[in-house]
This record gives structure tokens, sequence and C-alpha cells, in this order.
């Protein structure tokens, strides 16, 4: 039988203790206690009372603190509600007119030069001729609206940065209600720019490859909601608000209104100009202002993609100065030899300098005529690039 270990610690005792027990509850804490209670019912029965008086003044507009936000756009029907307490769209709709800003002749309104509110200076309103289309079936919902660089975020916020990008210069716009069509309505933008070629620079940087060409604009094409066009040193956007027939045709009608009376202004497009249209893809039209293809030597040029030959081939162009243009196809041929780049000079065709080059897998065939310098770049087929330059140089594509 086995002998118990005798040597195991034994469990401790627990310790005889009494729990405590509050039998008596002083004096001075039930009359502190009775003291909560009565504060905590009076706070509840004056909140109570005051929620069942309206005070106008606690919800009253303060328009003091609005004044340093007043600004000097006029018309702004998408941030203020219309007159007659109807919405963008309405038939009858006229955005509300603040009294301080009166029209000026003309139907120019614009406020005072230099003039102040709340003791802080404001700048001039931007000034401008409204846009009145005489077209049938529309009618303004509200005063033509002015922007200037320096606010043109406050309409297009995100995309200002790249009007500016090509020296932006004003904005004009409007919003037209369609008769009969209640909330239907019209709006139109006209961008302008320092120059036409950087108006286009901005009309093809946001160019909708699957638009259509225009019959009443060059460069201008129809999207499912409305039309955009490039007329002179002018960027248009006349867009619906719906693809009712009927408001369609009244898009139509006001942008084939502003093509007719917008000057028909090229100047520096030449190398748009220059662009052959056969086989052109219509919606790959660019322009680039500077470091085309990554060259500094590349300014103001104009590129497309074609189809030959059954390939697509990028083709650019750019024009200046002849001695520029000749410094321009050296410092190309240049860096195509770098980089272990296969260039080589190519028979002159129809007076042109050519060369042909392979960098990473893909061909290149550059000429220099005058004050024109081209090619085609990236294409995988060199003998195609060739032939496609001869052909351009030739006459064959136009």
């Amino acid at each position: 039988m086995p002998v118990p270990d005798t040597n195991i610690p034994k469990a401790a005792t627990k310790p005889n203790r009494k729990e405590f027990q509050r039998t008596k509850i002083s004096k001075g804490e039930r009359l502190t206690s009775a003291a909560l209670l009565v504060l905590i019912a009076g706070i509840g029965a004056v909140v109570w009372n005051k929620g069942r008086h309206f005070d106008p003044n606690r919800f009253a507009l303060r328009v003091e603190a609005l004044k340093s936000t007043s600004g000097s756009v006029e018309g702004k029907a998408s941030t203020l509600r219309l007159q007659g307490g109807v919405q963008p769209g309405e038939e009858g709709a006229t955005a509300a007119v603040s009294p301080s800003k009166a029209a000026a002749p003309g139907g120019e309104a614009e406020a005072p030069e230099g003039s102040t509110e709340g003791g802080t200076s404001s700048k001039p309103a931007v000034k401008g001729e409204p846009l009145e289309p005489q077209i049938p079936g529309l009618k303004p919902m509200s005063d033509t609206e002015f922007y200037s660089a320096d606010n043109l975020f406050e309409k297009i916020d995100g995309r200002a940065p790249a009007y500016l990008n090509f020296n932006f210069q004003q904005l004009r716009c409007r919003t037209f209600s369609v008769a009969g069509a209640t909330g239907s309505f019209v709006d139109l933008y006209e961008f302008r720019f320092d120059t036409p070629v950087n108006a286009f620079g901005m009309f093809a940087l946001e160019r909708d490859p699957k638009g259509a060409s225009l019959p009443f604009a060059a460069d201008g094409y129809s999207g499912e909601m409305g039309f955009f066009f490039r007329q002179g040193a002018v960027y248009l956007q006349v867009i619906a608000s719906d693809q009712n027939p009927k408001t369609l045709a009244l898009a139509r009608a006001i942008s084939q209104d502003r093509a007719g009376k917008l000057p028909a202004d090229d100047k520096g497009l030449d190398g748009r100009r220059r662009l052959p249209a056969s086989g052109m893809d219509p919606g790959s039209v660019q322009f680039v202002q500077d470091n085309a293809q990554g060259q500094a030597f590349l300014k103001d040029v104009f590129q497309a993609t074609y189809d030959f030959g059954g390939e697509k081939l990028p083709f650019f162009v750019m024009v200046a100065k002849p001695a520029d243009a000749a410094a321009a196809w050296k410092s190309y041929l240049a860096f195509s030899s770098q980089f272990g780049g296969k260039a080589e000079t190519l028979p002159d065709a129809n007076g042109a300098k050519m060369f042909k080059a392979e960098n990473f897998g893909t061909w290149k065939v550059i000429y220099q005529r005058e004050g024109e310098v081209g090619g085609v770049v990236d294409a995988k087929n060199g003998s195609l690039a060739r032939q496609f330059v001869e052909q351009y140089l030739s006459g064959k594509i136009k």
C-alpha cells in the first residue's frame, strides 16, 4: 500500500473575513443626491420649454458673413435658386439677379471698378459681350456668365489646370431652356484662348475618339450629348441635357450658328493642315506644345494615326523656320543613333532629307524639307513606314 507523500504543501486556508456592508447613508449624501435630481429635472424642463418656442433669429441668415465669398461672376444658374421657384431646365426659368449688380448699357452685368464690400476689396468683374444666339425654340435661363483664368476653377474645377496650360483667356457660357420640354436645356460654353493653335490643343486633348465629324467645322465632332469644335481661338462645347431629338436638334442649331459667326482664324495651324486626310483616324489628331516624343527639339507638333498597308502608323508634322527644322532633323538623327539604335540616312525624296532608324524593336522614318520636319514613328514594319513617308512627300497621300 503506497505511503502518502508528506512533502506536498497544503493549500492555504482562507482568512475568516466578513464582507463590509453599509447599513446607513449619511444625511449629507441624501441631500446631495436630492439636489442633483432636482437640477437634472430643471434642465430637462428648460430644454423642453425652449423646444416648444421657435426662435427665428437662431436660423436667420447673416448676410455680412457671406460678403467675403462674394464673386464677380454673374448669373450662376447652377448655384442660385431661380426666380419663380423653378429649377434649371424648366420653362420660364431665369436666374435671380442681385440688386447690387445692375446691368450695364449693352447688357453687360458688371461690378464697379475697384469696388469693396465689407472692407474687403474685390476684383473687377470679368467683362464681355453676352451670348445671345437667336434660335427659335430656345430661351435664355440666366444671364451670360464670364470667367477668367483666375476663377475658371469655379466652373470646371479639376479640368481648369489643363486649360490654363494652353493659355486660356476667358470663358463665357449660358444655359437655354427648350420650349415645350420641361426639364430640357442646352448649355453653351465658349472657351477663348490666346491663339488658334492653343484652342486646337485643348480641343484635341479632350476629343472623343468615337465622335463623328461635323460638316460645318473642320476641327469638330459630335458626341452622344452634344457638339464640340474649334473655331479661330475659341473652343466651343454645346451640351444637351438629354438625348431627346428636339434638344439635340437645337444644340446642333446653336453650334452651326456660332460656327458661322466666329472668325475662321487658323494662324499657327500650318502643321495641322499638312497632316494628310487619307487614311487618318480623325479621333487620333493631337497637338503637343513641347517635348513631343520626349525630345526638347520637337515643339508645336501635330500628329495622328493612319491606316496604311494593314498597319497603324503614327505620323507627325512640325512646321518651323528652315534652320530650326534642319537642326531638329540632325538632333533626331543623333538621338536615334544612340542606345544601340540602328540609324541610316536614306536617299533624298522630293527634295527632303530622310533617315531610318530602329530603336527597341520599332522603326521610325524621319524627313526634313525646308521648314517642315516629320515622319512615322513607332512602326512595327520599317518598309511600310518608309513607303508612307515617300508617298506623302510625293503627294500621293493627301
